[in-house]
């Protein structure tokens, strides 16, 4: 098991005690709705895939549509759809484009403005030069 640095191990406390997260909360009214089965547990397809559907928040149609795939694939219906703001879909080639744009030190996704608006309160309060290091 690899120890975490920055972790107590004995107390699971940080040890900087000044560290800060910030969390911005997405209340978009598009995203995607995910499908949690009765048992708590996520329907997924054995590859970690969740089933979803693209849509507006409270949008009854594509929830009804996401439980009657659910019914499809096995389930007994009774689960629940859980609508997730903010979140896309994307291929495969997308993924790996995100994969290579973050492994080059870039922001992954060109449409996560959460990350942009974090980048550019860094670029105001270090100025440029924090970039170029």
């Amino acid at each position: 098991m690899a120890m975490d640095s920055l972790i107590n191990p004995e107390t699971g406390e940080p040890i900087v005690k000044n560290v800060r997260r910030q969390v911005i909360e997405k209340k978009y009214n598009w995203g995607l709705y995910v499908y949690k089965k009765a048992t708590g547990k996520w329907f997924t397809d054995g590859e970690g895939n969740v089933l979803n559907i693209e849509s507006m928040r409270n949008d009854l149609a594509k929830i009804a549509e996401l439980k009657a795939a659910a019914k499809h694939y096995g389930d007994e219906g009774d689960g629940e759809a859980i609508f997730v703001p903010g979140l896309t879909r994307i291929s495969d080639e997308e993924h790996s484009e995100q994969m290579d744009r973050m492994k080059s030190g870039l922001i992954p996704s060109m449409n996560d403005l959460g990350a942009w608006h974090a980048a550019q309160q860094t670029l105001n309060k270090a100025g440029k030069e924090s970039f170029d290091e």
